[in-house]
């Protein structure tokens, strides 16, 4: 996937274009591909719009693990001493 800073052949302005998957000649920046009344009908945006998911990371549970063990390593020396 190629990015260019280049002029919409639609609303005229310099903004990060793409190559329209329905109309060839035509790069299209994100604005224009979100508001184009073919979009319906196409059958891959070029700017295509997702919403995903945050993954929760399994690593809480270790870095509680870990705050544990240097916690318990520090009472332990302050025992000690």
């Amino acid at each position: 996937m190629t990015i260019y800073w280049e002029r919409c052949s639609i609303c005229g302005k310099y903004h990060i274009v793409k190559q329209c998957t329905l109309i060839p000649e035509l790069l299209v920046c994100p604005q224009c591909c979100i508001i184009c009344p073919r979009r319906r009908v196409c059958p891959k945006p070029v700017w295509d719009i997702e919403i995903k998911p945050v993954i929760k990371r399994r690593a809480t549970v270790t870095r509680k693990r870990e705050a544990e063990k240097v916690l318990m390593d520090l009472l332990s020396r302050l025992e000690k001493t």
